[in-house]
């Protein structure tokens, strides 16, 4: 036991010891790394970072003529640096003859980059011995990170002088060649790398350009003209170069359809066209283009497809919409073999290449997958645009996918609305709301794709108030005198019209020239409209009206009596409806809140209904008064409200919206005429 703990003791003393001289060697260490660092600079155009120590290997970053570097030795002939790209480090390669000290820098040429002068001292203030033009080519080299060093000739006469390393961009040490496509819609060529001088030939985009590299921002190219061999110059803005290791690749047309185009451009003649879904054979090209071979009269021709209208992974699922009016997934690649699950247009599915005609999907069936085949043109990878009818009065269009969102527009049932599809249980329609262009959504189950032949039916609702003589100026709207609407009355009489209650709009259809004639507030002289269609009344003509009783009013002077309502509930010509309790005004902002809603809708309507002992499913807005949360408690107690919006009724308008025209002391018969004529 003493041996073991003895030994024990030991290892920890000579733990503690080893301890004691590591850090000291790590920091022995970290010196040597730093040690190691070189700081240089480019002397070459440019100076490549490469993956791997060889000017094979991929290229990682490239700097310019004169930049700065820290590296590292790492072989005879390489130096270690660390570059980052897009935030990220790391390790590469530079050759040892591309970089040193500067004052081991040779000699290049480079292009003024706009007018460049010469000092003769290190200073944009110093004495300026000569000046060059943009775009002019000279020779130099670097002086410091700021400066270059240049012989300048004046008179003859050799001197040395100055230029900022800012105005000039250093021609590359060894061209190399390559070919490209045009990008802009006219490629020029210039005499000088500047875009200030004469240009010596222009090319239309998509043409393929051969040309050497130059500068950063210059190609160098050869052109002739009228025979003669000139040397010009390029905009690299104005070229995509060709992809250096092309390769031959099988994708599948992802676009409805996939143009091939004589040249490297959108604006150039389209020679054939694919349908989406075809299976495509082509060669990389450029970043954005690949070259196909199509066949023209059995005559092979090289052509140009858009690299986003083809997808090279021939395993990887794709969506689209079913543009059909109907598809369905075969068993087989045929439309005669057995469907395994059909789909509507609009539909969004999911499926992977076949072939060109044909796509492959799998589907569930009674809860077992099997897999099938969808014809390629029945599908899109565009949502189609779709129409269909308005099954809900209103149908609304909301801001988000969901019922609990905000509503951004309403129709009325039967419109036509226009919409694309988005999922199983919602459309995408476009809605304009004070002239600004807004994205919608329509529930699936509030549009029909084949409604049956819509009816629309008028349905005047005539608004009265009082019946009497010499009204004040300002109740002239409110009266009709006695004469007036008998001799109205007897005009829908000879006309054909057929009175009716709110009840009947249900039957519309089967009521010839319906019309509803309605009285606000339950005065006590509506007793005289009352007993005018009771005298009208005949084996061909069964008048019938609507008061709307303010629940309140009810046997206070100048209102009818809870036994006159009563009375004339019980004849079948007048139906007892609601005006609510205490004819509030519900847009009034500062006393809303203090409305009891249940009181003014509900209790208005269980007063009636026990008084008349018959239902009462409408009710008149107090001075056409009302909103969103009005409207939704009336929705829960009655199934029609009018308002004072002065226009014919029909059945496209919202029943808890009823417009209703407006019958005054001056109206003449003739003008009554026109009023409930639409």
């Amino acid at each position: 036991m003493m041996i073991h703990l003895k030994k024990l003791v030991l290892m920890i003393a000579i733990i503690l010891t080893f301890s004691c001289f590591l850090p000291s060697a790590l920091t022995a260490r970290a010196n040597q790394i730093d040690d190691a660092r070189i700081t240089g600079y480019a002397l070459v155009q440019p100076v490549n970072v490469y993956a791997s120590p060889s000017r094979a290997a991929t290229i990682l970053k490239s700097y310019d003529y004169s930049s700065p570097l820290i590296f590292q030795p790492y072989s005879s002939n390489w130096y270690i640096v660390v570059v980052y790209i897009n935030g990220i480090s790391y390790r590469g390669y530079i050759n040892k003859e591309d970089v040193g000290n500067i004052s081991e820098a040779p000699y290049v040429k480079g292009i003024t980059l706009n007018k460049t002068n010469v000092y003769t001292s290190l200073s944009t203030k110093a004495h300026i011995l000569k000046s060059y033009s943009k775009g002019s080519i000279i020779k130099y080299r670097s002086f410091n990170k700021d400066w270059h060093i240049v012989t300048v000739y004046i008179n003859g006469k050799k001197h040395t002088g100055y230029i900022t390393n800012k105005s000039v961009e250093t021609i590359v040490n060894t061209p190399i060649a390559n070919s490209g496509i045009g990008v802009s819609k006219l490629v020029k060529v210039y005499a000088k790398p500047s875009s200030d001088g004469s240009v010596l030939k222009s090319y239309q985009a998509g043409q393929v350009l051969h040309y050497r590299t130059f500068s950063k921002h210059w190609y160098e190219a050869t052109v002739y003209i009228k025979g003669k061999k000139h040397t010009g110059y390029i905009s690299t803005k104005d070229i995509e170069p060709t992809i250096q290791n092309q390769r031959t690749l099988k994708g599948v047309g992802i676009k409805p359809t996939i143009p091939v185009y004589t040249l490297a451009s959108k604006d150039s003649k389209v020679i054939k066209s694919y349908k989406y879904g075809s299976i495509l054979k082509y060669q990389t090209f450029t970043n954005n283009w690949d070259k196909v071979t199509v066949y023209l009269n059995g005559k092979p021709r090289t052509g140009y497809i858009y690299n986003d209208d083809v997808n090279p992974d021939l395993k990887k699922g794709l969506e689209g919409y079913v543009i059909k009016k109907s598809t369905a997934v075969y068993t087989t690649t045929s439309r005669n073999s057995k469907p395994l699950k059909s789909y509507a247009q609009g539909k969004l599915l999911k499926y992977q290449p076949y072939n060109s005609n044909w796509f492959m999907a799998t589907v569930y069936v009674k809860g077992k997958a099997h897999t099938g085949f969808i014809p390629a043109g029945d599908l899109s990878p565009y949502a189609p645009a779709m129409q269909a009818y308005a099954l809900k009065n209103p149908t609304y269009v909301y801001s988000k996918p969901t019922t609990s969102s905000s509503k951004l527009k309403s129709y009325k049932k039967g419109q036509l609305l226009k919409f694309t599809g988005y999922n199983d249980d919602w459309f995408k329609a476009i809605v304009y709301i004070k002239g600004k262009k807004k994205t919608g959504y329509i529930n699936a189950k509030d549009v029909g794709e084949s409604p049956k032949k819509v009816t629309v039916y008028n349905i005047p609702i005539l608004m009265y108030h009082q019946i009497g003589e010499n009204p004040q100026p300002d109740e002239i709207g409110r009266f009709v005198s006695a004469k007036n609407f008998e001799e109205q009355m007897k005009y829908l009489k000879t006309a054909g019209y057929t009175p009716i209650n709110f009840d009947e709009i249900r039957n519309i259809n089967k009521i010839k020239k319906p019309i509803i004639i309605t009285f606000d507030d339950g005065y006590k002289n509506n007793i005289y409209a009352y007993n005018i269609l009771k005298n009208l009344r005949d084996a061909t003509f069964k008048p019938k009206a609507t008061f709307f009783i303010t629940g309140s009013d009810i046997d206070r002077p100048d209102y009818l009596s809870l036994k006159q309502i009563k009375e004339m509930s019980d004849s079948g010509i007048i139906s007892i409806q609601s005006h609510t309790m205490t004819h509030p005004f519900f847009n009034d902002s500062e006393t809303m809140g203090n409305i009891d809603l249940i009181k003014e809708i509900k209790d208005s309507q269980t007063l009636l209904e026990g008084i008349t002992g018959k239902s009462v499913t409408a009710i008149a807005y107090p001075y056409g008064s009302y909103n969103s949360k009005v409207l939704n408690e009336v929705k829960k107690y009655y199934t029609y409200a009018v308002t004072t919006k002065n226009a014919i009724a029909s059945t496209n308008d919202s029943y808890y919206e009823l417009p209703r025209v407006r019958i005054s002391f001056n109206t003449t018969l003739q003008e009554f005429k026109k009023l409930i004529t639409k």
